[in-house]
């Protein structure tokens, strides 16, 4: 199910792509996907491509001041409907209550868009209260449990379908910056032929480098395995191969992965697809969380949390001499499974 950000992102795109458009846009928040996509998606439908060199501007927010931008927003178009003014990095304007006297009486035959990224206009104020009768759209960071269904509904709009296994993969490897997973899934489906019939793991390791053996999903289901052999090879490739990204990112899997481990073992007797719902992941894998949550109680869980805290701290220098970061993977694959109660050999495999 899309959360109220994609809904409401799908309503803009659909007005404008009907030319129901609004004097006003105000694009700000965290997530700088749905911001790019809406200026992208205005910048392509407002205007023909001849009268694009007298009717449009785009701009920086530091490179242009207010009183600029309104007195550019007030002219009349060239042989146009619209002029449109695009203002990108607008969270760089000092002053966004000085937009006021404009937004009582914009311009009808203009529409300026403000891509505020990274803060939010308070609504309280004036200003907020004027955005707010035009489109004024707050673009939050999904949560972790919402990042699959997007996934999945990015790929199904291309007109393309994918493995859940793959939808896993890419989402455990690229995290939940909207940005980063659009435009790796866009360069993946250029070199996947549209006659492929389902994208499954091959294609992903293929397209987006991640490999099929050796990437932290099969470490976090190694380790929920209590698998003592493979995840020991996985962190000495992890150390060794110059191409994996480091320890921050493992980490950073690692606490998501034994999160949900830990939210699963509190609703284990609850149904398997209100689980796999609220824990945000495809019902197709629920039992390697179930795995995983017999072999970790909550204590062990917890101790696991502050190792991943103490390794992450240590991979950015904090009561670590000299300590290479392929040593550090290691170091916390061997304490996690000491945790688990495996007895550990030193032996490198």
């Amino acid at each position: 199910m899309a959360n109220n950000t994609s809904i409401k992102f799908d309503q803009i795109l659909s007005d404008i792509n009907h030319r129901r458009f609004t004097p006003v846009y105000l694009l700000e928040g965290e997530e700088t996907f749905y911001i790019d996509e809406i200026s992208r998606v205005l910048e392509e439908k407002v205007l023909k491509p001849e009268e694009k060199s007298f009717n449009m501007t785009i701009a920086y927010g530091k490179d242009i001041s207010p009183l600029e931008i309104k007195m550019a927003a007030r002219r009349y178009p060239m042989m146009s409907e619209f002029q449109l003014i695009i203002i990108k990095e607008a969270q760089n304007i000092n002053d966004i209550e000085v937009f006021e006297d404009y937004l009582e009486n914009p311009m009808t035959t203009t529409i300026l868009v403000l891509c505020y990224k990274g803060k939010k206009v308070d609504k309280r104020k004036k200003a907020g209260k004027l955005f707010s009768k035009y489109t004024y759209f707050t673009s939050d960071r999904l949560r972790d449990n919402e990042i699959i269904p997007w996934i999945e509904r990015y790929i199904k709009a291309k007109g393309r379908h994918i493995d859940p296994k793959a939808v896993q993969l890419i989402s455990d490897y690229l995290g939940n910056d909207l940005a980063k997973i659009s435009n790796e899934i866009d360069k993946m489906l250029i070199n996947v032929k549209s006659d492929v019939p389902i994208i499954g793991v091959t294609h992903i390791e293929q397209n987006i480098g991640i490999s099929k053996d050796y990437n932290v999903f099969e470490l976090g289901k190694a380790l929920g395995q209590k698998n003592f052999n493979k995840s020991i090879q996985i962190a000495h490739y992890f150390a060794a191969n110059s191409n994996s990204d480091g320890i921050i990112p493992m980490i950073a899997y690692l606490y998501t992965f034994f999160s949900k481990v830990y939210s699963y073992n509190s609703m284990k007797n609850k149904p398997r697809k209100e689980i796999a719902i609220a824990i945000g992941i495809n019902e197709y894998f629920i039992d390697d969380y179930k795995i995983a949550g017999s072999n970790y109680s909550q204590s062990m869980l917890e101790e696991i949390f502050a190792n991943l805290k103490y390794y992450d701290l240590r991979s950015k220098g904090v009561e670590n001499g000299s300590t290479e970061e392929g040593q550090l993977i290691i170091e916390l694959v061997i304490k996690i499974l000491r945790i688990a109660e495996i007895p550990i050999q030193l032996r490198l495999v």
